[in-house]
């Protein structure tokens, strides 16, 4: 059965293709009331990320749903998944070539030496930088990691200090006083990664199975016309090659979580890159989930 995963890549916003491989793969765990017994429940006032969907999984499965789950998770190892990071890049086709590196305390205290000495602004904090990056008790936290999200708009929505100012462990080592001047560097970037499902744990695997049935079953019982916003990101623990970084866009309005989530409208955005990398198609949520929702099998 993970054959059917085996070319698959998993976009989250459009379901179209996962939820059809979702029913395909299903086939031997239904019962006898199969896929049309969804249809024939009626509209449920289910929150979409409430785990009752599951519940209403049960009912046409010969499993419990847990078992299901964990060996869809196990099936969805050969698959990919597209993701995201958000980042401030002054060319984004630095990631292209050497792709997106882990997290090293030492490469980023470099960059806010860089940063310091070449913002006029920062000036005061020159004299006491060394003492101030000595301090930092968190400079650990991240290091060998990166992380990826299922869904970008998180990253303009809610986690929009990214892209407005960069490097979280710099923005924490220099604080507030050098927003401004961290907003005047660079170009707001979002990279879109191709992650082989083989790198990632198990246990990200078993959550994201569990996600994405869940979403599946809303989906045969509610038939919505609307695609979620996913709140789910990977923990990596090895560099993503260029070759996986299959695209980068810069988006135009970002809501900003230091300042009471005012949305900053940063206007069209480019950098050196963008004639050679487009970023993925979108589509309408209408069209995701045309179909879809009706399919029975």
């Amino acid at each position: 059965m993970s054959a059917i995963w085996r070319e698959a890549i998993i976009d989250w916003k459009q379901p179209k293709a996962w939820a059809s491989a979702v029913s395909r793969w299903l086939r031997p765990f239904l019962n006898e009331r199969g896929i049309r017994h969804m249809h024939q429940m009626g509209e449920q006032d289910i929150c979409w990320d409430d785990s009752d969907w599951l519940k209403k999984t049960q009912r046409i499965l010969r499993f419990e749903v847990e078992y299901v789950v964990q060996h869809l998770a196990d099936a969805l190892s050969v698959s990919t998944a597209r993701t995201y990071h958000g980042c401030r890049t002054e060319d984004a086709g630095r990631y292209h070539q050497a792709g997106i590196v882990l997290n090293d305390p030492a490469t980023l205290a470099d960059e806010v030496r860089r940063i310091v000495r070449e913002e006029d602004q920062l000036a005061r904090l020159r004299p006491a930088i060394e003492q101030r990056l000595h301090d930092f008790d968190s400079a650990e936290r991240d290091t060998g990691r990166l992380y990826l999200v299922m869904d970008d708009r998180g990253l303009t929505n809610s986690a929009g200090h990214y892209l407005l100012y960069g490097s979280e462990w710099i923005q924490c080592v220099l604080g507030f006083e050098a927003h401004e001047a961290l907003r005047r560097r660079g170009v707001p970037t979002v990279l879109a990664v191709d992650l082989p499902l083989s790198m990632v744990t198990s246990h990200e695997r078993e959550q994201l199975a569990e996600k994405l049935l869940r979403e599946w079953t809303r989906i045969k019982v509610n038939r919505p016309d609307w695609v979620p916003e996913l709140d789910f990101t990977f923990c990596l623990r090895e560099v993503i090659p260029g070759a996986m970084v299959i695209a980068h866009f810069h988006p135009e309005v970002i809501c900003d979580p230091f300042y009471r989530n005012i949305m900053r409208r940063v206007g069209p955005q480019s950098c050196p890159s963008c004639a050679v990398a487009r970023p993925p198609a979108k589509a309408t949520s209408q069209a995701l989930y045309d179909a879809t929702s009706s399919e029975v099998s």
